[in-house]
């Protein structure tokens, strides 16, 4: 016993002499993360693939939210879409859109995991794509919309083509 408390104070006269524990990481001034994609005014239905671009001058890795409200501090966090995304200047990822209330006030929320610097997409629709939509990869606009292929579809172990 007296043994263990020796070693306890010869570490914590160590931990004394080291000094301060190292400082948390900060950014660099003028740091910025800024969402690019989903564009402004989409609409995207619950189940598909929601495609999220960003550019991150901080240099660390960050968390993706989907998130509901002006995105200027009144944006509610409400899923996860990713942690611990890239820290390299030019990022994207593909994620599910979750099970959320259709609605128009959306936006996509990226925050650096160490200083909170964060950057929030335009605000975009979750809901059902208008019937007089394009197609996805058009730009004539004379095509209807594909249905959506469900979930549970896809993981049937049937191929969707």
């Amino acid at each position: 016993m007296l043994r263990t408390r020796f070693l306890s104070v010869a570490a914590a006269s160590l931990f004394v002499w080291l000094g301060p524990a190292a400082p948390a990481v900060s950014e660099l001034p003028g740091a910025t993360v800024t969402v690019t994609s989903p564009a402004a005014d989409s609409v995207h239905p619950v189940d598909s693939s929601l495609f999220v671009r960003w550019r991150n001058d901080t240099g660390q890795e960050v968390d993706v939210w989907l998130t509901q409200g002006d995105g200027e501090g009144g944006a509610q966090r409400l899923f996860k879409l990713a942690s611990k995304a890239s820290s390299k200047p030019e990022t994207e990822l593909v994620a599910a859109v979750p099970r959320v209330p259709d609605g128009a006030d959306y936006t996509v929320e990226v925050t650096t995991r160490d200083t909170g610097v964060r950057g929030y997409s335009a605000p975009f629709e979750v809901g059902p794509v208008p019937a007089d939509a394009p197609a996805v990869g058009t730009g004539s606009g004379s095509e209807k919309a594909a249905a959506p292929l469900s979930w549970v579809q896809a993981q049937d172990g049937h191929s969707p083509r």
